[in-house]
């Protein structure tokens, strides 16, 4: 498929996932999207100098990344939303955090504290975050299932947990401390960019983050926080770009954004900002190391780990694993891909692996395909590389595509 074809196709799919209001966002005319190439190419030959970057360059900077960070940049991280209400009511919030639901990861539900330590053991996680919703909101269930982590897994796992800060004390600090909490990651976006929990939790909790959207308009306010951050103690500052969802669509098109197709429609001067907070601390040499997380970097990234963390209970000796995350297995006829799909135990499915859990769950694993059996010439596997030639409709099941996402 040609790129014209692909982002027409992109174009599409978000037209239909906003339907009659998507005439009314203000997308990136072609004249716009050659000036912001301009200034983002202008960023990354500066940062490419200067910072590290990181998972085919969707992840500027990782110099000093947390150990949180780490474990998710190498597939390893699992995140449990503990419940699905928040007390607060940030405008860039992607989704309605209005109930309080069983704790869940990746679809899979855990009700019980130790099913989800033995799942983390099992599937060999080494870094675990608590979110939400709004964890605080639920304290005992976010001590459980704390608690039976560490339990389980030691110190093998750096836990995590985040929150908007509200509702914490110094009391609750420490419980989350003597549960196993190592890094406490604030949105202080939810609190006009106040940092006085802040000053709180470094007291108790051994790393202090700081994880929001980079809102263009609060830029200016954020070079100012730079400097009291890193005197408070807050060891990193994690940078997302702002998403465009049906559950914020009416706060984010109000807004002087302008908005980039793909697939999920982002905001174009959220990326712009992080890119230039990031050069700034470095200029400014404010010891507070500054990361950007984009959408690429997580739709890519991370949906290849979740593909990955089941094959080992699936893989046939004959099957190999791609750069994506899909197993490919080569016959006569050419070749077939299969994902590993991790779920609750059903009976009707015979040939999937099943995993018991303490409480007598079931999870199991099984391979599901993902192409038809394609007819290529299997030698083009033979010495396979990141400079070989491959034909398109294998270009996505074989390797993560590299740098940030396109501007249209």
């Amino acid at each position: 498929m040609s790129i014209t074809a692909m982002q027409n196709a992109l174009i599409a799919g978000n037209r239909q996932e906003y339907g009659r209001h998507y005439d009314s966002l203000e997308f990136l005319m072609p004249g716009q999207a050659t000036a912001a190439y301009a200034a983002r190419d202008e960023l990354l030959v500066w940062l490419r100098e200067n910072a590290e970057f990181g998972c085919s360059d969707t992840k500027v900077d990782c110099r000093r990344l947390s150990p949180g960070c780490q474990s998710c940049a190498a597939g390893v991280w699992s995140c449990l939303f503990v419940n699905g209400r928040c007390n607060a009511t940030c405008f860039y919030c992607p989704t309605s955090q209005d109930a309080t639901e069983d704790p869940v990861t990746n679809g899979i539900s855990f009700t019980n504290p130790a099913d989800y330590a033995e799942y983390v053991a099992l599937f060999g996680f080494t870094g675990v975050s608590i979110s939400g919703g709004e964890p605080l909101l639920t304290l005992d269930r976010t001590l459980a299932y704390l608690d039976a982590v560490r339990r389980r897994c030691g110190t093998a796992v750096h836990l995590w947990m985040y929150t908007n800060g509200t509702l914490l004390t110094t009391d609750i600090a420490g419980e989350l401390r003597a549960a196993g909490l190592d890094e406490i990651r604030f949105d202080i976006g939810a609190t006009n960019y106040d940092l006085t929990k802040l000053h709180l939790a470094t007291d108790v909790i051994p790393r202090v983050t700081v994880e929001i959207p980079a809102v263009p308009e609060e830029e200016a306010l954020l070079r100012e926080k730079l400097v009291e951050m890193a005197a408070s103690g807050v060891r990193h500052l994690n940078l997302h770009q702002m998403r465009l969802t049906p559950h914020n669509f009416r706060h984010l098109a109000g807004r002087a954004y302008t908005f980039v197709h793909g697939e999920k429609v982002m905001v174009l001067e959220s990326e712009l900002s992080a890119l230039r907070l990031i050069r700034y601390a470095i200029e400014k040499r404010i010891d507070l190391p500054v990361n950007y997380c984009s959408f690429p970097y997580k739709r890519r990234f991370q949906h290849a780990a979740a593909r990955r963390r089941g094959i080992p209970f699936v893989q046939d000796a004959q099957e190999t694993v791609t750069a994506a995350g899909y197993l490919r297995a080569l016959s006569a006829g050419g070749v077939q891909y299969f994902e590993a799909v991790i779920q609750p135990a059903a009976s009707s499915n015979k040939s999937a692996v099943e995993i018991p859990l303490p409480s007598g769950q079931r999870l199991m694993v099984w391979k599901r395909p993902v192409s038809p059996l394609l007819p290529v010439d299997t030698a083009l596997f033979a010495d396979l590389s990141l400079q070989s030639y491959l034909p398109d409709e294998l270009l996505l099941l074989e390797r993560i595509p590299a740098g940030l996402a396109d501007y249209f």
